[in-house]
């Protein structure tokens, strides 16, 4: 059978046999029962849980799980009456973000390729309020996310916000005219906290 984004079977990364980490195996317990790259909750949970191994310095399981993904989906994909499918996309091109910057901090010119993908996202819309309280809200968001008293809860809020920021960071370093609405330095500390605050609860729960 080809390999299609329908039937693509979880990386050896997402097996929770081997998971250390007592939250990320019961996570991806579940998640390897759901896989599947054309629904947009298995989606975005695939790209949470790589945000998850990131946060803990896991990067090239990170990478693994992206790309099991980035790999096979590499154009927006269209419903039946031509349009794009944003449920489907819209999780990839957040897939693309993390890929990239992991990518980049390692100096590997194939960022490139997920960069552009957010670049050219026909998604993307001229919205500068909305786009500046991205960078505005999220401490507030982040703050209230660390604050839960659910692990489930609270990770699942700071990746969302991560991968938003993810997103700004990598529009800046394609030098998007986007990025002109939002101070591209206070992006990347963003991105820091939120690290930090989902590695200390992940640790917390190992």
């Amino acid at each position: 059978m080809p390999r299609t984004a329908a039937n693509v079977a979880p990386p050896a990364a997402a097996n929770p046999d081997d998971e250390v980490n007592r939250y990320l195996r019961k996570f991806k317990s579940s998640l390897v029962e759901r896989w599947s790259h054309t629904r947009m909750k298995e989606l975005y949970e695939i790209v949470d849980l790589s945000v998850h191994l990131w946060a803990m310095d896991r990067d090239d399981e990170a990478l693994a799980i992206l790309r099991s993904v980035t790999g096979v989906i590499t154009e927006p994909p269209r419903t039946r009456d031509g349009t794009v499918d944003y449920n489907v996309w819209c999780p990839v091109v957040a897939a693309d973000a993390l890929e990239a910057w992991l990518l980049r901090a390692r100096g590997d010119v194939a960022a490139r390729v997920p960069s552009a993908r957010i670049s050219d996202d026909p998604g993307l819309a001229d919205n500068p309020d909305f786009i500046s309280d991205q960078v505005v809200s999220a401490p507030a968001k982040m703050a209230a996310a660390a604050a839960e008293s659910s692990v489930k809860r609270a990770c699942h809020r700071l990746s969302r916000t991560l991968i938003g920021l993810l997103l700004l960071a990598e529009l800046a370093a394609a030098d998007h005219r986007f990025a002109g609405y939002y101070d591209a330095d206070e992006v990347v500390a963003l991105i820091g906290t939120g690290r930090d605050l989902l590695r200390t609860r992940l640790d917390a729960a190992a």
